[in-house]
């Protein structure tokens, strides 16, 4: 039975599509049909049946489905025990994660991870915190980064760093509306803000032994972090946003930190490793370098996501209208 064909089923009965296996992983979607219809033939039966736009499995389909991740994992075990007979870090890697922040934080530092170690393959995958502690996605993983781990005393996660929430805003809405002095004034600001899925996110703050929690007015939500930092900078409002997210902008000027002094209490960045009783090599080597990049002296050299300065195209002085 080949491997290939085992692990493009395993994918096409995950996402119940073909294009979007395809789209996904980069292949061909002629070369994803290819090895289902050789399983198939294989084992002269169909695995799938078309409900709409969705393949949804057949009662065979369903059999090979429970055992063709035990297969696809005996394999990777093998290829592992080989590995670990060389003298580099080598393989396959599969990483979870929380996507709050995938491509600012996560994706920097599996960035310089490959910079390090180059024959290491990564799959990244990014999920909701409910769904990546459900048992059968924690199965497929490696290791689990968690941003704000609630999980991580139960799972016996190493906490890596940690940061601190602050409001923000752009000069531009600090001009016409002004600076709040002091927490009470937010109540005359408008809130650009992050909605979970029990609502909207509340402004947590708190200066020695003041703790507030601040439901401010907005008329604007978002469910992705990127979004709420890019209408904070095109001037819509005060975000509420972790300092890492927000240093570049701040930086080039783009945002200005606002009520200095009052921030929310510390959120942890987690790395739990799913099976630590057998490390591989390159396993090991992840584990040091995380502990490695989130030490006070590490440097980072690569690029960096951050939020242009927003072009406005009916701002005379950005365009430069002519007269």
């Amino acid at each position: 039975m080949d491997v290939d064909a085992l692990d493009a089923f395993l994918k096409i009965a995950e996402y119940q599509s073909l294009s979007a296996v395809a789209k996904l992983y980069g292949l061909p979607k002629s070369t994803l049909s290819l090895r289902l219809r050789q399983l198939e033939g294989e084992l002269n039966t169909s695995l799938f049946l078309r409900e709409g736009r969705s393949l949804v499995l057949t009662e065979a389909g369903q059999t090979l489905r429970a055992h063709a991740a035990d297969i696809l994992g005996r394999c990777e075990a093998a290829r592992m025990a080989v590995a670990e007979t060389l003298d580099d870090a080598s393989g396959m890697l599969r990483i979870g994660a929380t996507g709050e922040f995938g491509t600012a934080f996560y994706s920097q530092m599996l960035f310089a991870f490959r910079r390090r170690y180059p024959k290491v393959q990564l799959d990244l995958s990014f999920f909701s915190p409910h769904t990546l502690y459900l048992p059968e996605r924690q199965e497929m993983m490696d290791a689990i980064i968690s941003w704000d781990d609630g999980n991580a005393a139960q799972g016996g996660a190493e906490q890596l760093w940690t940061d601190r929430f602050c409001l923000y805003a752009s000069r531009d809405y600090l001009a016409r509306m002004g600076a709040p002095p002091t927490p009470a004034a937010l109540e005359t600001h408008q809130a650009v803000m992050f909605r979970q899925p029990s609502g909207p996110q509340l402004w947590y703050l708190q200066r020695e032994a003041e703790t507030l929690s601040i439901l401010p007015r907005c008329d604007l939500f978002a469910n992705e972090y990127w979004t709420v930092k890019y209408f904070a900078v095109a001037g819509e409002g005060i975000a509420y946003l972790p300092s890492f997210f927000t240093q570049i902008e701040c930086e080039r000027g783009d945002l200005v930190r606002v009520l200095p002094g009052w921030e929310s209490a510390a959120q942890c960045v987690t790395l739990r490793v799913m099976r630590p009783s057998a490390l591989s090599r390159r396993m090991g080597a992840f584990i040091e370098f995380c502990r490695d990049y989130f030490s006070p002296g590490y440097v980072f050299n690569g690029p960096r996501y951050y939020v242009e300065t927003i072009f406005n195209p009916s701002d005379n002085k950005q365009t430069g209208e002519q007269r």
